[in-house]
């Protein structure tokens, strides 16, 4: 009998099974693993999601602290970049609403950059938050001599002197100023006075000074106190270009121009010196150098009246009456009760054999002078434009009676003085 072999087991001795492995400890393991990496995830994602976000460019930025946005506020106004100055107190301010250095430093930044309005209300602010601060008080008198309201000022300036806490230079500074404008002159310098004795390294006291000091005639020494002042401070810009008016005044026309191109050394883009360097230019002679000026000051602020307008008469005089048309238009567009902008682009008109136009527009301008003081010789002007007017177009000289026996003098080249905007204070 033939037996089938099996030659996958053995021949003689016991059978043997492979043993088993034990995976248990392995997967043990692998799970404490992934427990732990699930668990420092999870307690710090942030972290982890904002450093992998910056490898590959996405991190958000950090929300800065408000010391650093007031710290960086200060130095972009120093280089001349007041809007971005501005925003970033506004930021922290918006951090931190009651800190009063914030408030106090964008305040004076406001007053720079011709915002009194908003000045008061944060000098008014401190005054709430802590009224035993005279900051508040120094920043709300500065704002009501900007908006000439001095005479409110005088008292809001000696409720500051009364803390006797300090800041007695900036609150003099401010009386200087409230005194001079509501016509205490004598009063005015002694404050000023006092205002440099009181800090004799402050250029804004010695600024207060001279303005004071040019009211009661004492021409000479507002100059030195300027020239102290702009020493003391090489980027007061105010202190540059009241210098500089001084300078005007003078016929010293080459050292104020100097001033300017200082200031635009500092602030490439400073409309007024832009503006005061147009008006300069015009005040020697140098027409189209002026018209180039008053244009850059247009462009470093398209919202000013003063620059428009003297571009404006620039362009007229030199019988552009195009170019000069556009300009006033513009000015009227921007502030439609400014009377010399609107009687001069009536005035323009007539030249451009607009007829209508002139009319309407001299008509208007007409009723805003006579509603106004010492406009005598503004409305000679306006009087003399319809003359013409109804001259050139009959049908116009026949709806004013009164002009039709006028006897016509029209000066075709009007050349006013230079517009002067008050000092800062």
């Amino acid at each position: 009998m033939y037996i089938k072999r099996d030659y996958s087991r053995p021949m003689f001795g016991k059978q043997t099974t492979k043993p088993r492995r034990n995976y248990t400890p392995i997967i043990f393991l692998f799970g404490l693993i992934v427990g732990s990496i699930t668990l420092f995830v999870s307690s710090n994602f942030d972290s982890i999601q904002e450093q992998a976000l910056e490898l590959i460019g996405l991190a958000p930025t950090p929300t800065p602290l408000p010391g650093d946005l007031a710290t960086l506020a200060s130095q972009l106004f120093v280089a001349g970049d007041m809007q971005e100055a501005a925003d970033l107190f506004e930021r922290a301010i918006a951090l931190r609403p009651d800190n009063i250095d914030y408030l106090y430093e964008y305040g004076k930044l406001m007053i720079d950059m011709d915002n009194p309005t908003r000045a008061l209300e944060l000098g008014e602010s401190i005054i709430e938050i802590n009224s035993n601060d005279p900051r508040g008080y120094v920043l709300k008198a500065r704002s009501l001599v900007w908006i000439q309201r001095s005479s409110d000022a005088i008292p809001v300036v000696l409720a500051g002197l009364d803390l006797n806490r300090g800041y007695e230079s900036p609150l003099y500074s401010a009386l200087a100023r409230a005194y001079t404008d509501t016509g205490k002159y004598e009063e005015g310098a002694e404050a000023g006075l006092f205002a440099v004795q009181a800090d004799p390294g402050s250029s804004d006291a010695r600024r207060s000074y001279a303005h004071a000091l040019s009211w009661v005639g004492n021409k000479a020494e507002a100059i030195s106190q300027l020239e102290a002042a702009v020493r003391i401070d090489p980027t007061n810009i105010a202190a540059h270009l009241e210098l500089a008016f001084q300078y005007l005044g003078q016929n010293r026309d080459q050292e104020a121009i100097d001033l300017y191109d200082r200031i635009l050394a500092l602030q490439p883009r400073n409309s007024r010196a832009l503006l005061r360097l147009c008006t300069t230019y015009r005040k020697i002679g140098q027409f189209e150098r002026a018209i180039g000026y008053c244009q850059d000051a247009i462009n470093a602020d398209p919202s000013s009246v003063g620059a428009y307008y003297q571009l404006g008469i620039l362009q007229y005089n030199q019988y552009r009456f195009d170019e000069a048309m556009i300009a006033f238009q513009a000015c009227v567009e921007i502030a439609p009760d400014d009377l010399d902008c609107t009687y001069r682009l009536g005035l323009t008109y007539y030249y451009m054999d607009d007829c209508q136009n002139g009319w309407d527009i001299l008509q208007d301008s007409l009723l805003m002078a006579q509603s106004r003081s010492n406009t005598d010789a503004i409305v000679g002007y306006i009087r003399e434009g319809l003359i013409a007017i109804g001259q050139k177009c009959p049908e116009f000289g026949r709806r004013d009676p009164t002009l039709a026996t006028a006897t016509p003098n029209f000066i075709p080249e009007v050349t006013p003085e230079a517009i002067t905007p008050p000092a800062q204070p």
